[in-house]
Order: C-alpha cells, then structure tokens, then sequence
C-alpha cells in the first residue's frame, strides 16, 4: 500500500490555453502560477493544491459533467449573483451553458460549461452539516478573500474544494482506493465517496459510480506525493510485481527528471500519478 502525504495536483485537459485560463482568473478567482506553450497551472490563493491544465487542441473531448472541479463562496446569496453574472457574460468567455441555481442535499450551486470541453461548479455549503459529521462541510479558508480581490462580480471564489472521479463498482473501488493507494475515506454515502488525506485538510475527491462511462485520458488525472524518491521507486517495483492481482491497470515506466514519478491506471481506469 502507498503511503501519500498528499493530494497534490489535479490535471485538467481544454482545448485552448488562451480561452481557458480567463475562465479561472477571471471568474473563479485563481491564479496563474506557471505557462508553457502547452500546460498552465493555476492555484487559488486559499487553497493547497494546484490545478494544472493541458492544451489538448481543438479535438480534445468532452468531458463528462460527473468529472469536474469546484469553487465554494461563503454566502448562499452568491449563488444567484454568480449564476447573473456569468449568464451575462457567456459571450464575452465563450460559455456555452450555465445551469440556474439548484440545492442538492446541503449543496446550492451553478454549474458552467467552459468552452475547453469541462463543466466547472460554483457551490455554497450548509456548515449545518457539520453538526451531521460531515467533514467536507467545514470552510476550505482560514482568512475570506475580501471582495476587493475580486471585484463587481457579486461573489467572491473562497476556495477550490474538490474534483471527481467515476467508478465503476463503488465496493471495489473503495478498497482500491483505501487498500492499495492509501487514500483515507471520509465520507459519502451510499451512493458517493469522499477520498483525501489528513495533511490537505478540507480538500477532497468525490468518486460515483457511473454506467456507461467515458473514460479520462492521462491529461484528467491526481497527483499523490510520497515521501521520498525512494518510496517512489520502491512502490513502482512492488507494483511491476503485484500491480495486476491488485487492479493497477496500466502501470507506466518510473521517470527521473526533475522529480521521480510514474502513473499508473486504476482498477476504475483513472490515472494517478505517483511523486516524490
């Protein structure tokens, strides 16, 4: 089993760097922390991880609405203003749909169709959940982004809280996941399952079973740190031996550039990539 001290990087494929990264500046409040010709990453400044995007080119599909990222506000009455403000300016960012404001469990959010192939979501959370044990209910910011960060909008982006996954067999992935990444199961339900690690705090993953998926390509994967290179190199020989009766789907040769990696496909057919 692997030993992650962190959730690190989400990866995230569009189809045009320049039409993309305004979408998460300019509405999500993140920022741009490094560009190439090809790849972005872009981070909120009240949140650990980073996002980093692919320029997939102009065939690069759809992504499934059940594959996404969200941003969370402070205030319930955000909801609508966010949803008026990106209506009005689905033009000018080349959107192509915006959902209206829906309340799902403790949950009121908008969802938006950037023009890179994914669906991004904007929530307001209950904290009365917290009450219910729900850790993901907690604020993701220890200091509110005041509004002066983030002007004439209506709403003010205080966190990236999570992404998603499917899966095909919630038992079963549930114990890849716990058993063979070392990922720590949190919450959810009966239908849903909330993955992190005690060292992101609040950040999490949600993984759903889904019939008939489309399956992500390497470009919509996590990042799991470990320790050490050492700890990288010996879960990549452990798992060149015992990857298969585990449910490693692929497993990739092990890279030493700037930092020693490998990916691997799980038993869902997602891509992780392993780093020290």
């Amino acid at each position: 089993m692997l030993r992650p001290i962190g959730i690190t990087e989400g990866h995230y494929e569009c189809r045009s760097l320049d039409e993309t990264l305004p979408i998460f500046t300019d509405l999500l409040a993140a920022e741009i922390v490094e560009r190439t010709e090809k790849q972005a990453v872009v981070k909120h400044p009240n949140t650990a991880w980073r996002l980093v995007i692919h320029e997939g080119g102009p065939n690069a599909a759809n992504k499934p609405h059940s594959n996404h990222y969200c941003f969370r506000v402070a205030n319930s009455k955000e909801i609508p203003k966010a949803h008026e403000y990106i209506a009005d300016h689905k033009a000018q960012y080349k959107i192509k749909s915006v959902t209206r404001p829906h309340e799902a469990h403790f949950a009121y959010s908008i969802y938006f169709k950037e023009p890179g192939g994914n669906d991004l979501e904007i929530e307001y959370y209950n904290p009365a959940a917290i009450k219910q044990g729900r850790k993901i209910a907690v604020p993701h910011w220890t200091t509110p982004l005041p509004e002066e960060k983030f002007p004439g909008r209506g709403y003010v982006p205080q966190a990236m809280t999570h992404g998603t996954l499917n899966c095909d067999n919630k038992e079963t992935s549930d114990q890849f996941l716990a058993n063979v990444l070392g990922l720590d199961i949190i919450g959810g339900g009966r239908v849903s399952t909330y993955i992190s690690l005690p060292s992101m705090g609040p950040w999490y993953v949600v993984v759903l079973p889904t019939p008939r998926r489309d399956y992500l390509g390497v470009n919509s994967r996590f990042t799991l740190q470990l320790a050490s290179a050492e700890e990288v190199a010996d879960a990549h020989k452990e798992f060149s031996k015992t990857g298969k009766p585990l449910g490693i789907q692929e497993l990739w040769d092990l890279q030493e550039n700037r930092r020693v990696s490998f990916i691997l496909s799980d038993i869902n057919r997602n891509y992780w990539e392993i780093t020290s």
